[in-house]
């Protein structure tokens, strides 16, 4: 396992991801963090702590320069942010005026950490500034990489960080990472088996959040060594939503600090999210791009709405962040992440018309997609995409079953699916919640000329198709984050008619948000959390909540009356 904290840790940036993991590890050790790290100027020291040393059982003053890669000649001693710099500055400036009065008469231990190793011709440079500078009340140590992987595999509440049964699931889980059909299985049982028991103290919980999110970093990590950051991508999914499941299981999201720890695996997510999507940006920009890692037009229309999907949840990550950030006055940061938003949902506008699969869906399930995209579009103001999109859509829909007697299969059935395509079936459409969500979102546009598009649609090409829409109900909350919530709970309503009158569907759905909708007093939602209803969707394959389109319809209307 030691070997894996290592590979980890050598791949950690300096600001932000180092000194967040030398953070937890002083909790793991019981010594409390008095100085949190931050950019800029700070006198030498990343990172002040108090606290036990485990070496000698002293309470001491830690005073800890976080640096990057290996202890080199030229990072030792060339240049003002160098290590010798830093530690002239920690004793010169930091000591006599940053260190606050009540830890002045303690002992110092100072501090360099770094994700690399101390290299053999700076050892004697280090050694005799040390042998200079040690004080009865002040003392130097070396934390490197072979050094922070045994205080990690060591510390955490004075337990093993990964229990052999965790570290058998993990080297499988990277074992199999770069697989391109691996299920992920092995890291989703080691997130259920950390989370597996119910914890009310402070500690222990901590330590299972932290956990998780060191081995989701871990993966994150891994996947950028290997070049390949979807696994990634998938498995931070997970993780999110099994911790929601777990904090919502035992009541803790009135902690703050359970909220704080959960909000740092959500930026975790989020940063994930961020490097994916830079990563592959320029292929959204080109025609058919994910034609040519396809094996045929069937799995290059199932690998685009699975794109499609991913794209659209990391955008809407980005319009959580803008929401956060705005409710908490935070003004020119929001901007940011609107524009953020704003360039992941020009891509996948771009994405969506250079990739024509993406008007003929597969699956009725591909509403969950369309929702996801839709949603994101709305968004970020781009209704006039949302209008040309599902017009296309509209007229696919008719030229596919006019040509092809095809029509998005009710059930997820590859093989049927496949045969279809084959000729070897015939498919008759029976029933559809696609063209339902596509109807009102419609309504959330008013746009009355295309409604009547869809409404003519369905009357003249599928008389008999039955039109439905999935509910939650409230027993919906305690399982969202950890199963396939819709398959058989919730409540189904079918048989959907499509007024002629635009204001009359409109009318019905505004009358049902009393009657029907219940996920707008779940806890994701009250508290502004809406991603996870998002990610749920997309991770468990099941239908979006229509809370979020059916609210704005009302409150749009609402709006009009003023």
């Amino acid at each position: 396992m030691r070997f894996i904290l290592s590979e980890y840790i050598t791949l950690l940036k300096e600001d932000g991801e180092l000194d967040t993991l030398i953070t937890d590890l002083l909790v793991g050790m019981k010594i409390t963090p008095i100085s949190k790290p931050q950019r800029g100027r700070q006198h030498g020291v990343d990172i002040a702590a108090v606290g036990i040393d485990p070496i000698d059982n002293k309470r001491k003053v830690f005073l800890i320069a976080v640096k990057q890669k290996n202890l080199t000649r030229s990072s030792w001693d060339s240049e003002v942010n160098s290590v010798r710099p830093s530690l002239n500055e920690i004793i010169d400036v930091y000591i006599p005026t940053m260190l606050d009065k009540r830890y002045k008469k303690l002992p110092i231990k100072i501090i360099v950490a770094t994700n690399g190793e101390m290299v053999q011709n700076v050892q004697t440079n280090w050694k005799n500034y040390v042998d200079k500078h040690t004080k009865k009340k002040r003392t130097y140590e070396f934390w490197g990489t072979g050094e922070l992987a045994n205080m990690l595999d060591i510390y955490l509440d004075n337990e093993k960080l990964f229990p052999s049964k965790y570290q058998s699931l993990l080297r499988k889980t990277l074992a199999f990472l770069d697989l391109s059909d691996y299920d992920y299985s092995h890291f989703y049982i080691l997130l259920d088996q950390i989370l597996s028991k119910p914890e009310k103290q402070k500690q222990r919980v901590l330590k299972k959040l932290r956990l998780i999110r060191l081995c989701t970093g871990i993966i994150f990590k891994w996947s950028q060594d290997i070049d390949n950051l979807k696994p990634s991508l998938i498995a931070s999914e997970r993780a999110l939503l099994v911790t929601w499941n777990w904090i919502e299981e035992n009541n803790l999201f009135e902690r703050n600090y359970v909220k704080a720890e959960f909000y740092n695996l959500h930026l975790l997510k989020r940063k994930l999210g961020v490097f994916y999507f830079n990563k592959v940006a320029n292929h959204y920009k080109t025609k058919h791009s994910l034609s040519k890692y396809s094996k045929n037009y069937l799995e290059y229309s199932l690998n685009s709405w699975n794109e499609l999907g991913l794209l659209a949840t990391v955008g809407l990550t980005e319009i959580q962040e803008l929401v956060f950030k705005a409710s908490t006055n935070q003004n020119e940061e929001a901007k940011l992440h609107y524009t953020s938003a704003l360039s992941i949902s020009n891509a996948l506008e771009i994405f969506i018309f250079n990739t024509p699969p993406l008007n003929y869906p597969q699956y009725d399930e591909h509403s969950i997609e369309i929702a996801l995209s839709l949603q994101l579009l709305w968004k970020t103001g781009k209704t006039e995409v949302i209008r040309k999109w599902i017009s296309n859509m509209v007229v696919a829909f008719h030229n596919n079953f006019h040509l092809y007697k095809f029509f998005p299969l009710f059930r997820t059935n590859f093989d049927k699916l496949v045969d279809i395509h084959n000729g070897d079936e015939i498919h008759e459409p029976e029933s559809s919640m696609i063209l339902t969500i596509i109807l009102e979102y419609v309504v959330l546009l008013d746009n009355a000329e295309l409604y009547q598009k869809i409404r003519s649609l369905i009357h003249e090409q599928f008389p008999k198709i039955n039109l439905q829409m999935w509910f939650a109900t409230e027993e919906i909350e305690n399982v969202f984050c950890s199963k396939n919530y819709s398959a058989r709970e919730g409540k189904l309503k079918h048989s959907i008619v499509v007024y002629e009158n635009m204001e009359d569907y409109r009318k019905e759905i505004i009358e049902e948000i009393d009657l029907f909708l219940k996920e707008d007093k779940f806890e994701f939602y009250t508290s502004g959390f809406h991603l996870m209803g998002h990610l749920a969707s997309r991770h468990f394959r099941v239908q979006p909540f229509p809370v979020f389109w059916r609210l704005p319809i009302k409150k749009l209307k609402e709006t009009q009356k003023l």
